[in-house]
């Protein structure tokens, strides 16, 4: 009695945002699209100097992934992943929602832990992640890495975006690339506001793969065969 008792309880817990922890199996959180799009920028900049940086990773699913499909392919990198591990920052939420984003989606990521994250990143082979909480519109850029051959950024919000992208792109190494998550045009997320707003106060071209927005660093050469 007492073991089927726990097996519902296993059940329904598996059917909560905790599920994720309890399988040691945290899911990758983007699109198997834009998961080609940030893998082949992963291999393009393999030879490129510099640590590869993810800003917003969610239970940290793409992370882990990334991280071992690189050593796993000889490339040993610096893997850094930056998130609040408590979910939106309730004045970024509240300015998207006057864009247009749905209230609905505000504690979307309030469950996540950051002892669990690391916790799952230890079990699924990929312990070396460095897992760094804060909000990165009030992070102190000294605590990126100097020099980033490839950035994810996927925080989903419009302010936050545009913080990332003026935080990682000074620090971004000659052929280094950033791809940033959720920018089809009429999202319910408005990461592509920021986006467009950084492209132009850098006087940068506008450049869109698979939903995802593209900037490139000096002497970068990526083709995404389109």
């Amino acid at each position: 009695m007492e073991s089927l008792m726990r097996a519902r309880l296993y059940g329904l817990v598996k059917r909560t945002p905790l599920g994720p922890y309890v399988n040691n199996c945290p899911p990758i959180r983007i699109g198997p699209e834009r998961l080609y799009v940030w893998t082949h920028v992963l291999m393009r900049t393999r030879h490129v100097t510099g640590s590869v940086v993810e800003v917003g990773c969610s239970l940290g699913g793409t992370a882990m992934w990334s991280d071992r499909m690189l050593r796993q392919t000889g490339v040993h990198k610096p893997y850094v992943a930056i998130d609040t591990f408590s979910g939106f920052v309730p004045e970024q939420f509240d300015a998207d929602v006057a864009l247009g984003t749905p209230r609905r989606l505000r504690k979307t990521f309030d469950y996540i832990s950051l002892p669990a994250v690391r916790r799952s990143a230890r079990k699924m082979g990929a312990p070396d992640i460095r897992f760094v909480q804060g909000d990165i519109c009030r992070m102190d850029a000294a605590r990126l890495p100097r020099q980033i051959s490839a950035c994810l950024v996927d925080v989903d919000l419009s302010k936050p975006v545009h913080a990332a992208l003026t935080k990682v792109y000074p620090r971004l190494a000659p052929g280094g690339v950033i791809v940033v998550d959720d920018c089809p045009e009429g999202d319910d997320y408005k990461a592509r506001v920021g986006y467009r707003r950084f492209v132009a106060e850098h006087g940068l071209e506008e450049r869109y793969v698979l939903g995802m927005g593209v900037v490139t660093g000096p002497a970068a050469d990526i083709d995404f065969g389109r």
